[in-house]
């Protein structure tokens, strides 16, 4: 069936309905005419000519029954355009509709994708499903509700550390990444899920993987579609301003009419709500955190140096005080057996001294594992000058890494207090 042509058959457009029930396959709805983030609906339910969806944030409470929809979805291995009118609510983010009474075969992309600027150093990390498995990380490219595209810049055996040259061989259509994490969000967010590679392109040294997401948790979905809404109207501030034709509901009109009409989610620069006043409780919960971190004695192996002087800067403004710092292991390990009754709780690694040995960070970890094995279960946080995605694929309980350059994501604060914490019961 050729891009554009029009199917009127009730048993043809049932049949895709049922199909859409049956493999519960994410697909985008947005009012008709408007150019806002659609919402990423699944059906849940079709016959007699309507269909029940359920959606990841709710439509506006004001909307009235009869608004026209957009929706594009696959079924018979092609994408189809078609209208859906809305009929109500059902229940709790499930609305009615009445499908469409005609299909449009169309070439559209199922979600529209937004790129990421280079300096924006939005970074993914992704780990395949195979064993031992791999870690790959590189820059992202684009993203969208449905997947996102990145480069992969690095790829390593997780088993030992060992750099493995990235090729399109590797990512195969239709292979599983387990685990795909993406730092350098707005607010410090990581957003996390699991894909499936969809396409791959080699050109000019440079390897280019999309991947549609499999597995994306509701809060994750809510955050997304935070991060690509204000992206929306950025996009369509800057066509106003250049005096590109623009839908007159789109934004930043558009936010109007929609907060106008209860519009779900909240408005991406709008100031922050002032944080309520702490109680006493809380107030004293806090002191008694920081007391505790003042306390907390910790065992830093870091040659003297720069870097040993900016992670004991780190430690101190993180609010941990009670620190040694000690040139190698070997010297760690004779620091924590003559700790007697006030052992150290946590031990911080330089990773940098292993660039002298042309090491990966994650190889530098496996290289020092064996040693490491001496301190029994003491939690461990690896450090090194700039933040490395790669690190945080280890996959061990008790290990955490951080970066002397504090970036998006965990600070030196939170991932202390985890690590310090231990593995949630």
């Amino acid at each position: 069936m050729a891009a554009g042509a029009q199917v009127k058959d009730p048993a043809f457009i049932a049949q895709c309905m049922r199909e859409l029930v049956a493999s519960a396959e994410e697909f985008p709805i947005k009012v008709e005419g408007t150019k806002t983030l659609p919402y990423s609906a699944v059906l849940v339910r079709a016959d007699h000519g309507q269909i029940i969806v359920k959606l990841v944030r709710p439509l506006p409470p004001a909307l009235a029954a009869g608004a026209l929809f957009e929706m594009v979805f696959a079924a018979q291995d092609k994408r189809f355009e078609g209208r859906i009118t809305f009929a109500g609510r059902e229940g709790y983010l499930q609305y009615c509709f009445v499908w469409p009474k005609s299909l449009l075969a169309s070439d559209r992309r199922l979600w529209k994708r937004y790129p990421i600027r280079p300096r924006e150093d939005f970074q993914v990390a992704a780990q395949d499903s195979d064993i031992p498995g791999h870690g790959i990380t590189g820059p992202l490219l684009n993203l969208s509700l449905g997947g996102l595209a990145f480069r992969v810049d690095r790829m390593l055996r997780l088993e030992d550390g060992m750099p493995i040259r990235p090729g399109a061989h590797l990512f195969e259509r239709g292979k599983v990444l387990s685990l795909l994490r993406i730092r350098g969000l707005p607010r410090g967010e990581v957003l996390e899920a699991r894909g499936m590679v969809v396409r791959v392109a080699e050109a000019n040294s440079e390897l280019v993987v999309g991947v549609q997401f499999t597995g994306l948790g509701e809060q994750e979905k809510v955050s997304l579609a935070r991060l690509l809404e204000t992206r929306e109207r950025q996009a369509s501030q800057s066509a106003n301003a250049l005096g590109v034709g623009i839908d007159p509901i789109d934004w930043p009109v558009g936010a109007q009419a929609m907060r106008a009409i209860g519009e779900s989610l909240p408005d991406p620069e709008a100031p922050a709500a002032p944080a309520a006043p702490a109680g006493p409780e809380e107030a004293g919960l806090a002191a008694l955190a920081a007391l505790e971190r003042r306390s907390t004695r910790l065992l830093v192996v870091s040659p003297p140096g720069e870097d040993c002087e900016r992670i004991t800067q780190l430690l101190q403004g993180a609010g941990y005080w009670r620190f040694e710092t000690v040139p190698g292991l070997f010297e760690a390990h004779a620091a924590w057996k003559a700790a007697g009754d006030e052992p150290f709780r946590l031990l911080l690694v330089d990773l940098e001294p292993s660039r002298a040995e042309d090491l990966e960070p994650m190889g530098a970890v496996r290289h020092l594992e064996p040693l490491l094995r001496s301190f029994g279960a003491i939690p461990v946080a690896f450090v090194t000058r700039v933040p490395d995605a790669m690190l945080e694929l280890m996959g061990r309980p008790g290990f955490g890494a951080l970066a002397q350059e504090v970036g998006t994501g965990l600070g030196w604060v939170e991932l202390l207090a985890g690590l310090l914490r231990g593995p949630a019961q």
